[in-house]
């Protein structure tokens, strides 16, 4: 076995920790927060908490330390994991963990804020802001001008009050219950609750429209929809269960507007088209995400497995269809609406 191999299949108790991007905590939460592995902690908190984390050395002599080269002070938050394995296999968990984790901190930027001044969480600066610059010359009269351009998102979500103030009243805590295990739900429940989330969370942090769009459209699909099912029959349906009795519903034309999403989604998968794709399609598929998040979380008792949704969904049409008093739908659904100006619409 050679000196590479030796390092990579080495056991141990590790401890691992990155810088983060596009995060601050603040007072209001405690400046740390925990999903499931890791924990996202303060740099200024980071010293009082390190023995609870696992540092059996103190931060002050780590960043004395010629090989960290700083790494203690480059970032205003640090994602820790403590780990026993293989070397190989747990740098790989934990990259893993703190990626899908960052994308559930992101998801609570669903409604919370506007997609336009959403922050885009990482790991170190794995998903960097850039510049974009180009020269434009009239050669009629030989004017020129040089334009320059913050590309890339470079806000940060601040984890504070507000932000506290909102979870509590969203989805957000649930979710973490979820992702956790902590809820009586189906395996294939969970994985597809939590693949949703993943998906959803790493659209509201891109800021190029086919993709956030093409990842908000597979949340829904996978929190709605069976394999077989014809989605572009059954999506409306089952939003409709949620959201039907509402008067966006109807005077929004909402189930039109889910067909032509639909449309759009398929054009985008099977035949590469994204020219018809408007940021007006990726916002009001954020509506519908949100509600199905909030709605489905905010009940899971009730939707303990996917076909207890669908069961759902089938009884709300038929009382539709028969005309009969709303009985099915408890009375705690509630409908979320997004508002949006006009620069909303001009970026994501």
């Amino acid at each position: 076995m050679n000196s590479i191999s030796k390092i990579k299949s080495e056991k141990g108790d590790w401890l691992l920790v990155a810088p983060v991007s596009g995060l601050s905590l603040k007072k209001a939460i405690g400046e740390e927060i925990s999903i499931h592995k890791v924990t996202f902690v303060s740099r200024k908190r980071l010293p009082f908490v390190r023995r609870r984390l696992g540092f059996p050395t103190t931060i002050k002599d780590l960043r004395r330390k010629e090989w960290t080269h700083n790494f203690f002070d480059t970032s205003s938050v640090y994602a820790v994991s403590r780990l026993g394995g293989t070397r190989h296999d747990k740098e790989k968990e934990f990259l893993e963990a703190a990626r899908n984790e960052l994308s559930i901190l992101s998801l609570s930027q669903l409604g919370f804020g506007q997609r336009r001044t959403n922050a885009c969480l990482s790991i170190s600066n794995e998903v960097r802001p850039g510049k974009l610059e180009y020269f434009m010359m009239n050669t009629l009269n030989k004017t020129f001008t040089m334009q320059f351009k913050m590309s890339g998102r470079f806000q940060t979500l601040s984890l504070d009050e507000n932000w506290k103030r909102f979870q509590k009243f969203g989805f957000f805590y649930e979710l973490i219950d979820i992702f956790k295990g902590n809820k009586n739900i189906s395996s294939g429940w969970r994985n597809d609750i939590t693949n949703a989330a993943l998906l959803a969370g790493q659209s509201q942090s891109s800021s190029d429209l086919p993709h956030a769009f093409l990842w908000n459209m597979i949340a829904i699909e996978t929190l709605l929809t069976h394999q077989g099912d014809s989605y572009s029959d059954a999506l409306p349906k089952r939003v409709e269960a949620f959201i039907g009795w509402t008067t966006d519903w109807s005077v929004e034309n909402f189930e039109n507007k889910i067909g032509e999403v639909y449309k759009k989604r398929s054009a985008l998968v099977h035949a590469g088209k994204s020219h018809d794709l408007q940021i007006e399609d990726l916002l009001f598929t954020d509506i519908i995400l949100v509600n199905i998040f909030y709605n489905i979380l905010k009940h899971i008792k009730l939707f303990p497995n996917k076909n207890a949704l669908i069961e759902f969904s089938k009884k709300v049409e038929a009382e539709n269809t028969l005309g009969m008093k709303p009985r099915i739908r408890p009375k705690t659904i509630s409908y979320i609406s997004l508002q949006y100006s006009g620069k909303d619409y001009e970026s994501i």
